[in-house]
């Protein structure tokens, strides 16, 4: 692998503002450092071909990645003047001689979330069709072509009816079949290369989609997520409904519409006034069609909602299955479920009794057609106005007009309303505030420091009255700070609010002086590491666990973090040792192994701020020493720690403490002090020799000692 042109590609996407992929060099294999090596490099990454810019480039189009075959691969910042160039070369700049043999080329970085651009689900959709306007002038130019050979059979069964059959002229009729033959060959391939060509675009569209909503869902801030999991996933699961909409069968249906207008002109070429018929049997249908859409319009929205409803309960259940078994709530989830169930089925019964009256109407009506074209066909033959081969070819062609396009109509209108359903409710996710919505404008410093201060800040959950008011707290760079507090005083409210997980409702949270929410998300979790009390994995292996988001520093390094938290241990005992597939949620592994790897991880991360919530409550006694050992350890003098805990023995690697209650904080100070202060209150309770010792005996005496503040008791263990 090039480090070279890595790097140069690194320094431009941090240039242009845009956040990479962790891994992406990880997936670069040797690409030179010759011309075409840009290319190769974005070929391996499934990037866009790289854009090559004019010999000389215009202001505005810099900065650029340039190459010159003296000095190879480099970054035009800017023009310096009228044939002089400033160049990027490492951490240096330096002027130089505009050459004609150099080349400038512009790279297009994947950007799933589109840089947190608000943009309706609709648009999404259109945009990714319109970009692929090739391939649908490809398929327009065939279905023009389809359509014009149908012409072909019922002008050939006219051709047969009226010279063939009273002349008895077979020469002739084997020169139309032959020619037919050839005609419905062409159709053949046109219609499978149409088909193939959009089915492959399809695929791609359906990928580039999923990718962006996956990414959008990704994104949006904790605090905004409502409702459930299963509810959030069965909305995402509409695009499938809205992707079904844009297939290529109802492409090439409303295709198809136009040329239902120009059979009508060939109908009235060969039959003058039975033209009639089709001419309000066509329009008859499109007006019952628009009805059929008003009428279950709503309902298709009631039933969509019913049914997320639905799916989010199922991953409920399964989901909580041990809370369930365990507390004989199975019936309970079964008569949530088929009320559910009930639910749905009565929004969804005008729909499909609606859908069936349609059908009903819309056979009718073809049959109605057919026997009215016939009928005054019949007519217009024995008046002389046209012959039996012109009513042959006119009823076949007017099939074009009410058969498969009348015969399609209820079932994409029902399908209209559930892809427009599915469309608001892809709406509401992109509607959501998300994480990364500043794009290019965010700030990115190379490094931030861990000073952290709170001003006038108040935060609180939808639906409740009282919430996290904190007036002002100022965390210096390199401070360690404990945080205490009773069961719902806000600890992890706070701690996720310093880590940019959630946004203040009022109030600023700055680090090093920036607003938290103007940092770049790629910036900010580089350097501001958080652990949650409950440490959740994902599907993957122990490795992929470890390493997410972060470049592989090698097997070494990884195992001599775990080795310091103790992890090295289930890593050792497997057979499959760092690749031990992990279930979801990390099911089979205990909740200190899980936390053992969260806490690797951080380790393997190295931020400069450390937010820690109770990172040694699924610990034993010795894990614990050893992580408390470990923290020790990594931390550096410039490293700052703000540690929420219910364990006496973590404050000791706490110089100040802070105490919550109801939101406030009642206590900030220096530790022993807090603490003295807080005993001195008579609200902290501190335990004696004797309580500790026959605590560790196995005894469990009466109250459970430690720190106590507003009801939550804090152990020395």
């Amino acid at each position: 692998m090039t480090e070279k042109l890595t790097d140069i590609v690194a320094d431009f996407a941090r240039a242009t503002a845009t956040d990479l992929n962790p891994h992406w060099r990880d997936r670069v294999g040797e690409t030179g450092e010759d011309r075409d090596a840009l290319a190769r490099l974005c070929g391996e990454l499934g990037w866009a071909s790289p854009e090559m810019l004019p010999r000389r480039p215009r202001a505005h189009t810099l900065p650029a990645l340039m190459f010159s075959d003296d000095s190879g691969w480099t970054i035009a910042e800017e023009w310096e003047g009228q044939d002089l160039l400033r160049v990027r070369v490492g951490h240096a700049t330096e002027v130089r001689p505009y050459d004609a043999t150099m080349r400038f080329y512009r790279v297009v970085f994947p950007d799933a979330g589109r840089g947190g651009e608000q943009i309706k689900a609709s648009q999404i959709f259109r945009d990714a069709i319109m970009r692929r306007r090739g391939s649908l002038v490809t398929a327009l130019v065939a279905t023009v072509m389809v359509n014009i050979i149908a012409l072909v059979t019922s002008l050939y069964s006219m051709q047969v009816y009226d010279r063939v059959i009273p002349r008895g002229g077979f020469a002739t009729l084997w020169v139309l079949t032959v020619g037919v033959a050839v005609a419905l060959l062409l159709d053949f391939l046109l219609r499978a290369v149409r088909s193939l060509l959009m089915e492959r675009e399809a695929a791609q569209i359906d990928m580039e989609i999923s990718e962006y909503f996956f990414a959008r869902s990704q994104a949006v801030r904790l605090d905004a997520r409502g409702g459930g999991i299963g509810t959030m996933a069965a909305q995402l699961r509409g695009m499938e409904q809205v992707r079904g909409l844009y297939s290529s069968a109802s492409l090439f249906l409303l295709a198809d519409f136009p040329f239902a207008i120009f059979f009508l002109f060939v109908i009235w070429w060969l039959g003058g006034i039975i033209v009639l018929v089709p001419l309000i049997a066509f329009p008859l249908s499109l007006l019952l069609a628009a009805i059929l859409a008003g009428l279950i319009r709503d309902a298709t929205e009631r039933a969509q909602v019913t049914g997320n409803r639905k799916n989010g309960l199922l991953v409920e259940s399964l989901d909580s299955a041990e809370t369930v078994k365990a507390n004989r709530g199975g019936w309970y989830m079964l008569s949530r479920w088929n009320a559910l169930i009930e639910s749905v089925i009565s929004s969804e019964e005008p729909i499909r009794k609606w859908s069936a009256i349609a059908q009903s109407v819309f056979g009718t009506i073809q049959q109605v057609a057919y026997v009215g074209l016939v009928a005054f066909g019949a007519i217009e033959v024995a008046r002389g106005n046209m012959t039996i081969g012109g009513l042959i070819a006119a009823t076949i062609i007017a099939g074009r007009v009410n058969g498969p396009l009348i015969a399609q109509l209820p079932g994409l209108i029902v399908q209209w309303g559930y892809a427009r359903s599915s469309l608001k409710m892809l709406d509401q996710i992109l509607d959501l505030p998300a994480d990364g919505q500043l794009g290019g404008s965010a700030l990115r410093p190379d490094q931030l420091n861990g000073a952290l201060k709170i001003e006038r800040l108040e935060f609180a959950y939808p639906g409740t009255k009282d919430g996290l008011v904190v007036p002002l707290l100022d965390i210096r760079a390199g401070e360690r700070v404990g945080m205490i507090g009773g069961i719902g005083s806000g600890k992890t409210t706070l701690l996720r609010v310093m880590a940019g997980l959630y946004a203040p409702h009022r109030g600023i949270v700055t680090l090093d002086g920036l607003d938290i929410s103007r940092i770049a998300e790629s910036t900010l979790r580089r350097d501001v590491g958080y652990l949650p009390q409950e440490f959740r994995l994902v599907n993957g292996t122990l490795r992929e666990n470890l390493l997410m988001g972060l470049s592989d520093p090698g097997d070494q390094a990884v195992l001599a973090a775990a080795a310091t938290t103790g992890l090295i241990q289930l890593i050792a005992a497997h057979p499959l040792g760092l690749d031990l597939a992990i279930s979801e949620g990390g099911r089979g592994l205990s909740g200190g192994q899980r936390t053992l790897t969260g806490l690797t991880r951080l380790l393997l991360a190295n931020p400069t701020l450390w937010l820690l919530d109770e990172p040694t409550s699924n610990l034993d006694a010795g894990t614990e020493a050893a992580v408390m050992s470990a923290l020790t350890a990594k931390l550096t003098p410039e490293s700052t720690m703000v540690l929420v805990t219910h364990k006496m023995a973590l404050l000791n690697l706490c110089t100040r403490v802070i105490v919550l209650a109801n939101g406030r904080m009642t206590h900030d100070g220096p530790t022993k002090a807090v603490l003295a202060d807080l005993q001195a209150q008579g609200v902290a309770q501190v335990k004696s020799a004797t309580e500790a010792a026959a605590e560790a005996a196995g005894f469990a005496p009466p109250p459970a000692g430690g720190v106590t503040t507003g009801g939550a008791t804090f152990s020395r263990s």
